[in-house]
């Protein structure tokens, strides 16, 4: 009897310890480089025109954090980096965010969907090309990191997006 209720005890106590809340420590623990990512990014090629950085504490307020349409709020928010091209109107743009925690990180990737859709919205009267690219953007996520993208050559630049977000910054 006591050998049967030790190795329940160890078999729960196992099944307990690999469930451990559904997140691994390196999905938690994962540090990605904002500043090298944006600069690769920009370097690439994969976006018309000259990108400029937008100041990061205007981002709260471009992806409505906070607001009665987004459930993320500006305190889910560690760091941010937005870049647009500087000249005419267009689509081309990323978007690299680090959430508080990966539960941050779901409600900021959740704002990212609903930014992407109001910008189509907005695109879609003046300039419906560039809206159309608002349909097919770019979201990849590595633990609380997000990077949000449109920009030309879609399949390379999501390959490019995917690598830099695994840490590969060359």
């Amino acid at each position: 009897m006591k050998r049967r209720i030790l190795t329940t005890y160890l078999a729960a106590l196992l099944l307990l310890s690999l469930s451990a809340c559904g997140r691994t420590a390196s999905e938690e623990d994962v540090a990605l480089d904002l500043d090298a990512i944006a600069g690769t990014l920009c370097a690439s090629g994969y976006f018309a025109g000259e990108m400029a950085m937008v100041d990061p504490e205007t981002v709260p307020e471009l992806l409505l954090l906070g607001g009665d349409r987004v459930e993320a709020s500006p305190e889910d928010l560690v760091d941010a980096r937005y870049y647009g091209v500087t000249m005419g109107a267009s689509a081309n743009q990323f978007i690299l965010l680090e959430g508080a925690d990966s539960e941050a990180a779901d409600r900021l990737e959740e704002a990212l969907r609903i930014y992407a859709e109001d910008q189509r919205k907005g695109f879609e009267f003046y300039l419906p090309d560039q809206a159309a690219r608002f349909e097919n953007y770019i979201l990849e996520r590595r633990g609380r990191f997000l990077l949000f993208a449109i920009g030309q050559d879609r399949e390379p630049l999501s390959a490019l997006c995917r690598r830099l977000m695994s840490g590969e910054t060359d």
